[in-house]
């Protein structure tokens, strides 16, 4: 593995690089892996910062502005995650950098049979406005009610995983469902209620000091185009602004129902992240 980046603890140095602070696309998704133990950490102590999954597939690049115009590090950049032999990765890097880092990591990766699988870009949007007043867009309907679930209920969790499992298909946890129904329990998981069935959800996930993450909103497909989703995506902004953070969230620039929603609650895009995936046949 190359030696030009060491492995280094949430401590070192290069967190209070002044560019990366002032990153908040970045430093948002950044600090909320490096702070816990998921991640170990790389770095040349200057420029850059790779963090690689323990046990998943992501890896998380943050480079400062320099990096962009220097080939020679970007390449050792490819070498050093090639190294790593994560057979399915999905790198998160800043969309500066995205187009020469995706065509040197496609060469410097020739030897084992590498495939892009996909590669998009992702919107971030904040919102930075009031708390929402409750209105006819938010109030609930009739005995409708919004419930923190409480993973330790079984009843909870029973109705949790039903209705995750009307939407696996759409999501894609097929052959992953426990797996993801664990990590979304793992977070503040609110449900709105109809005749005690969970019509929609909001998912508060990671955050750090100054920003708190809308993982997800979702609704059931019977259930869409009625409101339910502004409701839910409202509800969440307010329970992070409770907490005096800055809402934050993510979602595919070709999502336009997303988009319109998010624009419409009162976010805004702040910047936007490149996801590349890509697999390593022969590993």
């Amino acid at each position: 593995m190359a030696t030009v980046f060491e492995k280094i603890n949430g401590d070192d140095a290069i967190f209070a690089n002044k560019e990366y602070i002032s990153d908040s696309l970045m430093f948002n998704s950044i600090e909320s892996a490096r702070l816990g133990t998921a991640y170990d950490i790389f770095s040349d102590h200057k420029n850059v910062i790779i963090l690689t999954s323990k046990e998943g597939h992501r890896v998380w690049l943050w480079t400062s502005s320099v990096i962009k115009e220097d080939t020679n590090k970007l390449i050792d950049i490819c070498r050093f995650i090639r190294d790593c032999k994560i057979p399915r990765a999905e790198i998160y890097l800043k969309q500066d950098v995205a187009g020469s880092f995706s065509d040197l990591y496609a060469l410097t990766t020739l030897e084992i049979n590498y495939v892009v699988k996909d590669e998009f870009s992702l919107a971030v949007y904040t919102y930075s406005g009031e708390k929402i007043s409750e209105s006819n867009e938010t109030k609930l309907e009739n005995d409708d009610q919004i419930v923190k679930i409480d993973r330790n209920n079984k009843k909870h969790v029973d109705l949790i995983r039903e209705y995750y499992g009307y939407l696996k298909e759409e999501f894609r946890w097929t052959g992953k469902f426990d797996r993801k129904v664990d990590e979304y329990l793992d977070t503040d998981l609110y449900a709105l209620f109809k005749n005690d069935k969970i019509i929609a959800v909001a998912s508060i996930g990671n955050g750090t000091e100054k920003y708190l993450r809308i993982k997800s909103v979702s609704v059931l497909t019977e259930y869409r185009r009625r409101g339910f989703g502004y409701k839910m995506t409202a509800y969440a902004v307010n329970r992070i602004l409770e907490r005096e953070l800055v809402p934050v969230l993510y979602t595919h620039i070709g999502n336009a129902s997303a988009v319109a929603l998010w624009a419409k609650v009162g976010f805004k895009e702040k910047d936007k992240l490149y996801l590349l995936k890509v697999e390593n046949n022969d590993l």
